[in-house]
């Protein structure tokens, strides 16, 4: 299974973008790397910690707190500052950054999900569900460990539990190939590559045949939380661009598949995501893995010219706070 090393993994993940951003404008090349880099990442990772306690338990319907809107506009100003910074850097504005962005989403002739996601970090209900995941997520692992551990005495098939990321089993070349087949613009492939082996607190809870939730926090996109219902009936649900995509989630005796469908994937098949338990040169993980299939799902997954199939494997192992082993 191919493998990136930390320590000449950051040159081998661009050598595998660079090849196609020949046409693209250097500066859509620099906000690309200023997406990938720890200044504004940390600095919003920080924010989020030293700030969430309040909102923990917080409703998102229900009245919403002075004080959350005040906690919002110094968390737009800190973006802003660090966009401002990068625009002065780069003798440019912000709008005219995002003209540019907008020219290249039309020039590759994709969905318009995919808009800047620096302006979706500055909305409300971004800021609103990393601050109450971030307040939430003590008690989301011990549900998840909880779980772990009650399953574990019933022998049931269940992924519950809190994770983290095996990165020295992600393929990177693979992840990129997987976003360019979607649709997914260059510069955002750039920021995707770079953020995946920074998926971090990661936490599944597992109710058997009935639910899935999967919570996980990635770099520059902030906190992601899915819920999924195993009852093999369709639903509407958003990706994290926001757009809107339908899913149908089932379980066998070993896997839960969720099959989604989307504007990505109107004309190119389906997206199947399945979770499952797999052995790893002797080290028992869960097994994320997405592939694009075209219309039958006793198919085999759709692959490359040089026959690699198209999608991605990623594996966690149980952290050291807790997980099935």
């Amino acid at each position: 299974m191919p493998r990136i090393e930390e320590d000449e993994d950051e040159g081998k993940e661009q050598e595998l973008i660079e090849e196609d951003n020949s046409n693209i404008d250097p500066l859509v090349n620099s906000f690309a790397e200023f997406g990938t880099t720890g200044d504004l990442s940390t600095a919003i990772a920080t924010f989020i910690e030293d700030n969430c306690e309040v909102f923990e338990g917080a409703d998102a319907d229900g009245e919403q707190n002075l004080a959350w809107t005040d906690m919002h506009n110094q968390f737009v100003e800190m973006i802003e500052l660090h966009l401002e910074t990068f625009c002065k850097e780069h003798d440019t504005t912000a709008e005219k950054m995002f003209e540019l962005l907008a020219e290249v989403n039309n020039s590759e002739e994709i969905n318009q999900e995919f808009v800047p996601q620096v302006i979706k970090l500055c909305e409300y209900p971004f800021f609103f569900r990393n601050m109450k995941e971030a307040a939430d997520i003590r008690v989301n692992k011990r549900k998840a460990m909880d779980m772990a551990e009650s399953a574990e005495d019933d022998g049931s098939f269940n992924i519950s539990g809190c994770y983290e990321l095996a990165t020295e089993l992600l393929d990177a070349k693979a992840i990129n190939a997987y976003y360019t087949f979607t649709g997914c613009p260059w510069y955002f492939r750039k920021i995707l590559v770079a953020a995946q082996k920074r998926l971090e607190d990661i936490v599944i809870q597992h109710e058997d045949n009935t639910q899935l939730i999967f919570k996980y926090t990635l770099q520059f996109f902030g906190r992601t939380s899915k819920i999924y219902t195993l009852d093999n009936v369709q639903r509407e649900s958003e990706n994290m661009w926001g757009a809107k995509v339908s899913t149908c989630c089932t379980q066998s005796s070993s896997k839960v598949r969720i099959k989604v469908d989307g504007p990505r994937y109107a004309r190119r098949g389906y997206n199947l995501n399945t979770f499952g338990y797999e052995d790893v040169e002797g080290e028992t993980m869960v097994c994320w893995r997405r592939c694009i299939y075209e219309d039958k799902e006793d198919e085999e997954p759709m692959k490359d010219e040089e026959g690699n199939v198209i999608g991605t494997t990623i594996y966690f192992r149980p952290a050291s706070s807790g997980g099935r082993k």
